[in-house]
């Protein structure tokens, strides 16, 4: 009877297992096969063009969290680790690539440069390799943070709800972000004029 009881269990946790496992594949494949992305060390690589945009515009939300998805699980399935950047700030990134006038204004005149010129592979890099991953954190900070500022912009300066955002996120470890971007954002958001297309990732 022992015997046929831990078979059992052995029986269903292999099951559960295998389930798990299927579940994880099915969802991190769930973009078209034809989407192209592919990794190195501390770096996301996402090429940038016509069937990205389109598959990105037919959900913005969704869509945009399946290319972050499956990205970051070919990451950990190669290095064995998780890359280090958040998912809204590789949402943010994949977002104001494929649609740089989301983003254009908040970011350095520089970035605004190369973005809106098109860049061919959406390189989302760790800050450690990536010079502009301060930019994107910036920006998802901020817009992650979307729904407390509507509700401290009534007691709040925009300067104490961006240094609020940014001890809070300080706390999770050595982060560089830029104040003056987040002004940008949060002047966006309390004047409501945020691209609708970020409205509709974040919000």
């Amino acid at each position: 009877m022992m015997k046929k009881s831990n078979k059992l269990i052995l029986s269903l946790v292999l099951s559960c297992l295998t389930l798990i496992s299927f579940s994880a594949v099915s969802s991190a494949t769930a973009i078209p096969t034809e989407i192209d992305y592919w990794v190195t060390p501390k770096v996301v690589h996402i090429k940038n063009d016509d069937l990205l945009k389109s598959y990105v515009a037919l959900d913005y939300k969704e869509n945009t969290k399946q290319v972050v998805h499956a990205s970051k699980e070919q990451y950990r399935s190669i290095y064995d680790t998780d890359i280090a950047i958040s998912d809204k700030s590789m949402g943010v990134e994949i977002i104001g690539h494929i649609f740089p006038d989301t983003v254009a204004n908040y970011l350095p005149e520089w970035l605004a440069s190369i973005i809106q010129n098109h860049t061919i592979v959406i390189d989302s890099g760790e800050a450690s390799v990536d010079r502009d991953r301060w930019v994107w954190d910036s920006i998802a900070f901020v817009l992650g943070d979307w729904a407390n500022i509507k509700k401290m912009e009534q007691r709040m300066t925009r300067q104490e709800i961006a240094d609020s955002i940014y001890y809070k996120n300080k706390l999770r470890g050595n982060i560089r972000v830029d104040k003056n971007v987040m002004l940008k954002v949060i002047a966006d958001i309390e004047e409501n004029q945020v691209d609708p297309i970020l409205l509709e990732v974040f919000t």
